[in-house]
């Protein structure tokens, strides 16, 4: 589960400075509804990092490193020439990127945070576990265990075994 409305199911402060070190400066791509949840939990987009919205929807960003695009292709075609672009979710974003539908899997790298919990949502990250082996290998998990009221939860790297 990776949503509830606009709201972070958890809070865990581990999980979010492992995203700003990890996306700081680079695009991260991330569907309209996943957008204004930001905003609504931060009052603005991520700062120090561009901030790719997509929508089919007429959007007008209000704010500095705010771009829009109607599809992730367009986007990730606008953005070919990055070293890195994360995808930053929601759910139907990460599925498109993890190949859901028959789609390709255009992703490289997954950097998962898995949590030991499973609170009621309206957002899931797709299935991936059956790209591990033949198309990712897991490289590094770092375990954390529960504490101050929150759940346990671990960071997993998979790296892609061939090139997208």
């Amino acid at each position: 589960m990776i949503g509830r409305g606009l709201e972070l199911p958890w809070r865990l402060p581990d999980d979010l400075k492992r995203f700003k070190a990890l996306t700081l400066g680079h695009p991260v791509v991330m569907g309209r509804r996943t957008f204004e949840a930001l905003l609504h939990q931060n009052r603005r987009p991520l700062p120090g990092r561009e901030n790719v919205v997509l929508t089919r929807h007429p959007f007008a960003p209000a704010h500095d490193d705010v771009v829009a695009f109607d599809s992730l292709d367009e986007a990730l075609r606008a953005y070919a020439d990055e070293e890195r672009v994360f995808i930053g979710g929601g759910a139907t974003v990460y599925a498109e990127a993890l190949g859901a539908g028959g789609g390709p899997v255009i992703v490289d790298r997954m950097e998962l945070t898995l949590v030991d919990d499973d609170p009621p949502g309206d957002a899931y990250f797709p299935p991936w576990e059956h790209l591990v082996g033949p198309m990712f290998a897991q490289t590094a998990m770092q375990r954390h265990a529960a504490a101050d009221g929150r759940p346990a939860f671990r960071f997993e790297t998979y790296v892609r075994r061939e090139a997208p």
